[in-house]
This record gives structure tokens, C-alpha cells and sequence, in this order.
């Protein structure tokens, strides 16, 4: 018998599925900042030198899942010659979106 993720999630006490969610979420936030690095083939060495800041600090920041600070992002974004938007989906089904 085979059980998909919504039917396991359902089964788990609430307090558990809040926790799932906000493990997927860090893990989502992690694996994001990993693969722009990967793609653009910039090290983690090259991003430290970048930043002015030391290799483990960069393999911490992109571990620091969402508690990581929007300026961290933005910093760790341009110094790959990136830039940051924010975009907001309101309610209304409007979205509007911020070059930062």
C-alpha cells in the first residue's frame, strides 16, 4: 500500500505538520542560494572574497535557511553580479514587485 505526502502530513498532529512545513521551507530557502551560486560556477571561496567575509560564513549563510536577512540575500545576490527583486502576491491576485 502506497501513501502520498498529503495523506502522511494529514495523519501527523498539527503541531508536527507546522514543523514539516517549516523544515521544507528552510531546506527550500538553502537550496535556492546553493543553486545560483552552482549556476553562475562560482565557489564559495569566490563569493567570500567577494563579500569580504570568510568561506565558513558563506556555507553558514546559505544554511541559515529563512532566518537569513533580506540585505544578506541581496549582498550574496550582487556579488555574483545579480539583482534582487521582491515580488509580493497580494490577495487581489495583484502582484507587485520591488528591485532592491
Amino acid at each position: 500500500m502506497t501513501v502520498n505526502f498529503k495523506e502522511l502530513m494529514a495523519k501527523l498532529p498539527e503541531e508536527q505538520q507546522i514543523r514539516v512545513k517549516e523544515i521544507a521551507q528552510e531546506m527550500r530557502m538553502e537550496l535556492q542560494l546553493y543553486r545560483i551560486r552552482e549556476e553562475l560556477e562560482i565557489s564559495q571561496q569566490q563569493i567570500a572574497d567577494a563579500l569580504n567575509i570568510k568561506q565558513p560564513s558563506v556555507a553558514a549563510l546559505e544554511k541559515r535557511g529563512n532566518d537569513i536577512r533580506l540585505s544578506s540575500v541581496k549582498r550574496y545576490v550582487e556579488s555574483m553580479g545579480g539583482i534582487l527583486n521582491l515580488s509580493v502576491k497580494l490577495p487581489t491576485g495583484k502582484t507587485i514587485s520591488f528591485n532592491l
